[in-house]
């Protein structure tokens, strides 16, 4: 099992000053299925703090055919009267500059976690590719009370230099079924820059020299930007108790354009990409204001 970006995760919350997780719009606890019960008034405005992770299946790296174990940690801390809105798996880490409540703008952090040649054999030969920490930008719109647009512009470093652009539309249905859920679902799309790209599905000459001495058959390729991938997300939140927030989730992508011409994914590996998964967290009422 893979503890995927742990530290890094750290890293890009220290950069944001402890980033929350993006929040969507303002549901109010009273109404919302996502409460099991109203929070008292003399505690809406408490700070809280949640931990908690996320347990999933992924790709050995991107691109691959291969499945395995990962965990995500949950962090963030927010205010008691925030817990009810509805947020996605997949957002990024950030904190809201500009919040209206239908409209909202702020900053984002990302890691990505390091792959090594060691993580699975179709990668032999191929150099290790470093951590990469991204930050950039998002803005988030709720037309209607059940649909929200999200879009992130990021600027990586580290394990690339590039810029990578995501887009998600998600429609969201709170019913009353099982004490109160929120299902989500909806088509995603990543634009990436060719230092992105690269970095993830190039194969230099060296590379692929080494990889053919070591019986792995790459050959070179230069991977450009463009359209990354395209896909499709959904996931189900349940609030058992004010303090516990359980979910289940999934994601479809369809990497397209040069990453999906890679050799590394043409020879190798597979261009749909799943992931799935789990997570429970626990709030803590910090008892301040």
């Amino acid at each position: 099992m893979r503890a995927s970006g742990v530290a890094g995760f750290f890293v890009v919350a220290g950069m944001l000053g402890l980033a929350l997780p993006a929040q969507a719009a303002d549901l109010d606890i009273e109404t919302s299925p996502m409460a099991v019960e109203k929070a008292p008034a003399s505690i809406d405005r408490e700070w809280t703090l949640t931990l908690g992770g996320y347990a999933m299946v992924q790709p050995d790296y991107a691109g691959s055919d291969d499945y395995e174990f990962a965990f995500k940690p949950i962090i963030y801390i927010s205010r008691a009267d925030k817990l009810s809105r509805w947020r996605s798996f997949n957002d990024s880490a950030s904190i809201a500059l500009w919040d209206t409540g239908a409209f909202e703008a702020g900053v984002v952090g990302q890691i990505n976690w390091k792959r090594d040649a060691s993580d699975s054999d179709d990668l032999r030969g191929m150099n290790n590719v470093d951590y990469a920490y991204q930050v950039g930008g998002y803005a988030q719109w709720w037309p209607a009370d059940w649909l929200r647009l999200r879009t992130e512009l990021r600027y990586g470093f580290g394990g690339f230099d590039g810029v990578v652009a995501d887009f998600a539309v998600d429609a969201v249905h709170f019913t009353e079924f099982w004490g109160g859920m929120a299902l989500s679902a909806g088509p995603r799309m990543t634009l990436a820059s060719s230092g992105y790209t690269d970095a993830y599905f190039g194969v230099s000459n060296e590379e692929a020299a080494a990889a053919q001495a070591l019986g792995n058959n790459l050959t070179p390729y230069e991977a450009g930007g463009g359209i990354y991938s395209v896909g499709f997300g959904g996931q189900i939140l349940k609030r058992f108790t004010p303090n516990i927030l359980g979910s289940v989730f999934a994601e479809y992508k369809y990497l397209m354009d040069d990453a999906a011409d890679s050799p590394l994914v043409v020879q190798n590996g597979d261009r749909n990409q799943f992931q799935a998964g789990v997570s429970l967290s626990y709030t803590f009422f910090l008892g301040f204001e």
